[in-house]
């Protein structure tokens, strides 16, 4: 049996459960980087009702290498499990991009948004990490890599239902390619140039 990867972020082991009410403890292979407040995906654990995705930590204990969070109200005895813990980068939030948007997402927008900064949020981590940069996921290095960010999801949000490009009306009757801003997100990440240690 083969644990699930996750392709962005960082990964720990999963190698015991228990849960009382709800209130779910993994002992996990090392809990170094994850911090109360972060936000983990849970795979490859033998019930799928305990395998889930955004759930927020609420406690660590370094000492006996275990973190806590709530779903449902389960409760389940402790047991050995073979499985992994994913931490989600968040550099920015799906509010941060409604206001550089200017407006605010309801129903399907709001479900299409939050994918979007999902994904600008992971990719944005990883084009860092392959630059040579070593930063914390639940930490921004800094305003510029927030922004970076903010713009690659409106960006990405924008695109929607679009072939190639923003969606947008040519009132001239000729086809004007929209410019990108992906070298100015770039920039604004420090990549294209490597991480200095």
């Amino acid at each position: 049996m083969t644990a699930p990867t996750f392709p962005i972020g960082i990964d720990k082991t999963v190698t015991n459960i228990e849960a009382t009410s709800g209130v779910f403890t993994l002992t996990l292979s090392d809990v170094n980087g994850i911090l109360v407040g972060s936000r983990v995906d849970i795979g490859g654990l033998p019930t799928a009702a305990w395998n889930t995705l955004n759930e927020t930590i609420t406690a660590v204990d370094a000492t006996l290498k275990t973190v806590q969070y709530s779903q449902g109200n389960f409760t389940v005895a402790s047991q050995e499990v073979w499985g992994q813990l994913h931490l989600e980068t968040t550099w920015a939030t799906s509010a941060d991009v409604e206001n550089w948007l200017g407006f605010d997402a309801t129903g399907d927008d709001q479900t299409f948004l939050d994918r979007c900064v999902d994904a600008a949020n992971d990719r944005c981590w990883y084009y860092r990490s392959r630059a040579g940069y070593q930063d914390h996921p639940n930490v921004a290095p800094g305003n510029d890599v927030t922004l970076g960010v903010i713009m690659y999801a409106a960006q990405l949000y924008r695109q929607r239902g679009a072939v190639d490009g923003f969606a947008s009306f040519d009132a001239q009757g000729f086809g004007v390619v929209p410019q990108q801003s992906l070298g100015q997100i770039l920039a604004l990440l420090g990549c294209k140039r490597p991480g200095v240690g």
